[in-house]
């Protein structure tokens, strides 16, 4: 019975206070030199936290707040070490900001503010007064129809325009494009191709099914 309670009572002080289990290092993966920094700050852990009993989710927060961060996963390994696997939002599009542009990602987030966008990202067009969000359904379908073209299309496209969620156009090697709305995305896509290979300026694929070159 002494023997069992001792070994109990190891057990316990092994699990809960031993420094057997502290974390000794916090490792980030998949951040770029420029983030890396701020990741390494938010997942930073308390001295003398057990591994055992870390809150993974708390870091996974506070690294997931961060704006450039797309996604985080938070893991242990025995005995001492946190891996913090990130990825980081790439810019799709580009909007009007204080002191330059600023950046969308694929979900119409704005999460980074530059002077000029980077080369290929084409500058998105709102209706005035409407601010760039994941909950605006224009900036939604815009964002939408760029990723819907092919790459080698998608890398010309110079400016994107979303009157309404219904209205989306854009600007492709000096042309063009009238998408209508966010449907039948693939199918405008493939019809499109063949499309610009016909002398024009405007080429609507709002009606796959009846394109028009004018």
């Amino acid at each position: 019975m002494i023997g069992t309670l001792a070994v109990l009572g190891g057990l316990v002080w092994l699990l809960g206070f031993s420094p057997v289990f502290d974390v000794q290092a916090v490792e980030v993966t998949g951040a770029s030199p420029e983030t890396l920094p701020t990741v390494q700050q938010a997942a930073t852990v308390p001295p003398d936290t057990s591994l055992l009993w870390l809150s993974t989710g708390d870091v996974d927060a506070r690294v997931a707040a961060i704006p450039r961060v797309a996604s985080v996963d938070v893991r242990r390994s025995l005995p001492g070490t946190v891996t913090v696997a990130v990825s980081e939002r790439e810019p799709v599009a580009a909007v009007p900001a204080p002191g330059g542009v600023g950046l969308l990602d694929a979900t119409g987030f704005v999460y980074r503010t530059m002077p000029a966008p980077p080369a290929g990202v084409p500058r998105l067009v709102l209706p005035p007064g409407v601010a760039p969000s994941p909950q605006d359904p224009a900036t939604v379908a815009a964002v939408r129809v760029l990723e819907a073209l092919p790459a080698a299309l998608r890398s010309k496209v110079t400016e994107l325009r979303a009157a309404s969620a219904y209205d989306v156009s854009f600007t492709l090697d000096g042309r063009t494009v009238r998408w209508g709305a966010d449907a039948e995305d693939e199918r405008k896509a493939a019809v499109l191709g063949p499309l610009l290979t016909r002398p024009g300026s405007v080429y609507d694929v709002s009606t796959p099914d009846l394109p028009v070159v004018s």
